[in-house]
């Protein structure tokens, strides 16, 4: 792709066009590239989800969601706030279809210490950015609060959480299903179970059988 005529600013026009949104208005993918592309920089997905990275690393709250508003922004900023806002601190609570700390009936065990892994996180492997495209679905896992501190810290902000009753809550989350993935699963055993899709519960179903195929 023929690079823009700003090309040097795009990181920028990214942390602008970011700061405009809110739960409420947030930005898709395609509108990123097109509203940059505005202000005369070409950029592709990939080189966006890692300037995304680069701002989170700087303190920018950016989120992901899907449904009736689909697409990227901030936490924390209404309607009116858009315009002319500070770059807000990660937020440790969450509401239906957001990424962070579950809320409510999934309190914090220890909110200094959740903090602190959150700040550690390092990306794991398998873990893949948000996507907007209706054909990229999410793997949504079932998680026990027992782990909570242990599953967000491997899976951060890439994950949306929601709420669940039974002392548990649901991680929607895009990965690439390779043997890190299905050992990181196996390692938290009974405390994280994959829900959704049916094919990726196959998957995994047929990973462990190739394993115990080895102790027979």
């Amino acid at each position: 792709m023929a690079k823009g005529i700003n090309q040097k600013g795009k990181l920028l026009y990214l942390e602008k066009i970011l700061k405009e949104t809110s739960e409420t208005h947030p930005c898709t993918m395609q509108e990123i590239i097109g509203r940059l592309q505005e202000y005369g920089v070409s950029a592709e997905r990939k080189s966006i989800y890692d300037d995304m990275e680069v701002l989170r690393s700087f303190g920018m709250d950016i989120k992901f969601k899907r449904g009736k508003f689909t697409g990227y922004y901030i936490t924390g900023q209404s309607v009116d706030q858009r315009e002319n806002v500070d770059i807000p601190g990660s937020n440790t609570g969450f509401a239906e279809g957001t990424a962070g700390t579950p809320a409510g009936s999934v309190p914090a065990q220890n909110s200094g210490q959740e903090d602190n892994v959150q700040a550690k996180q390092k990306k794991l492997s398998w873990l893949l950015p948000p996507s907007d495209s209706e054909e990229d679905k999410p793997v949504k896992l079932l998680c026990s609060n027992k782990k909570k501190n242990d599953i967000i810290a491997a899976l951060g902000n890439y994950a949306q959480y929601k709420e669940k009753e039974d002392d548990c809550f649901v991680a929607s989350v895009q990965v690439d299903e390779n043997p890190e993935f299905y050992g990181w699963l196996t390692q938290m055993g009974r405390d994280v179970v994959i829900l959704k899709p049916k094919k990726s519960v196959q998957a995994y179903r047929e990973y462990l059988k190739n394993i115990l195929k080895q102790y027979k």
